[in-house]
């Protein structure tokens, strides 16, 4: 399988694997950035590039020029995350599907959501709106991320929306892959510290009481709780992904009441993935590794946590169930193939 995972304009730089190692496209040098903790060890959507030896990111805006110089590939299967400027009005004829029809004719392409809810731009917000179903329809198949079975990721109101626009079920639901065995090697432990890490996402909605929730069990119960700490003015991803990683793994206990339930939730796969427990929150992860606290009622939150302190066998049931889920609904194999099932489908 050739796959490419493409998007119209992103903060990564266009990057291509070979031999489990990510170079970018503008130096043939390893590649690094703010999502990764090495060239071989990415987190998020970043991952689809590695499911196959030779698979590529491009983010369009670095090849057009006064026309598109885009590289030359044969791929298979294109998932293309269409989302900012493409959508817009003066420039969705530049990101169109056709581009790469022209340049891949030999490729099948998926309309892929990066994101289920458009990034907000005032002024621009509702023609985006129009023209995602106009690309979606210009693709072979629509496709999002959702893992397997049914989830509320799949119930959305904004996802049965964009269906009765396109006058169709979304065709495909794929899950976000995860490296385990790069988590395993360099962040697994089963010899954690009894304490609390209070995790925030960059996006205010999204930190609901965390932080509140956090310092009353820490009282409460006489247990450490670790923050990443955070001066006024200071850029939310000023440590590197590695340090940040190395700051909230070796906490048995992950609050994370992020009430939002339009996100995969790649912090709660990476929780499950380092051996600790994540406590709260409504994302898709949440409720598929940790259902027993993928909830914000505070009330179940401090019965289960209470529960997981003093008994080291359901300790253990819960750690173990989430091990292997994550093996079960994100891990490479698994999302290979789901997405060679898609190519074989006649539709597609």
């Amino acid at each position: 399988m050739r796959l490419a995972y493409i998007l119209d304009v992103a903060g990564v730089k266009s990057f291509y694997v070979k031999d489990k190692v990510a170079y970018a496209f503008e130096n043939d040098e390893p590649y690094v950035f703010f999502h990764a903790t090495s060239p071989s060890l990415f987190m998020g959507g970043w991952n689809y590039p590695f499911l196959w030896d030779g698979g590529c990111y491009l983010n369009l805006n670095e090849f057009k020029k006064n026309e598109w110089d885009l590289p030359d590939y044969d791929f298979d299967l294109i998932m293309y995350g269409n989302e900012r400027c493409g959508l817009d009005p003066v420039t969705y004829d530049e990101y169109r599907v056709d581009v790469l029809r022209e340049k891949y004719p030999n490729a099948k392409i998926l309309g892929w959501f990066k994101e289920i809810e458009i990034p907000y731009r005032e002024g621009r917000q509702e023609v985006r709106k129009k023209n995602r179903i106009r690309f979606f329809k210009d693709c072979d198949a629509v496709a999002s991320h959702a893992v397997p079975g049914t989830t509320p990721m799949k119930n959305l109101d904004q996802l049965k929306q964009i269906e009765k626009l396109l006058g169709k079920k979304i065709d495909y639901y794929i899950s976000h892959p995860i490296n385990i065995n790069g988590y395993y090697d360099n962040f697994y432990s089963n010899k954690k510290e009894i304490s609390i890490y209070a995790y925030l996402p960059n996006p205010m909605y999204r930190r609901g009481d965390t932080y509140d929730f956090s310092n009353y069990l820490s009282n409460k119960y006489n247990l450490p709780v670790r923050y990443k700490p955070l001066k006024e003015g200071q850029k939310f991803a000023y440590m590197s992904q590695k340090e940040f990683i190395e700051l909230w793994s070796p906490s048995l206990f992950h609050l994370n009441l992020d009430p939002s339930i339009v996100h995969p939730g790649m912090q709660c796969i990476q929780v499950a993935a380092v051996g600790s427990i994540n406590i709260g929150g409504l994302n898709e992860s949440h409720h598929v590794l940790f259902p027993e606290v993928a909830t914000n009622d505070r009330k179940i939150l401090e019965e289960k946590f209470v529960e997981y302190l003093n008994d080291e066998v359901s300790r253990f049931r819960v750690m173990e169930y989430a091990w292997d889920t994550l093996n079960e609904v994100y891990s490479y194999d698994v999302v290979k193939k789901q997405l060679l099932d898609i190519l074989e489908k006649p539709n597609v």
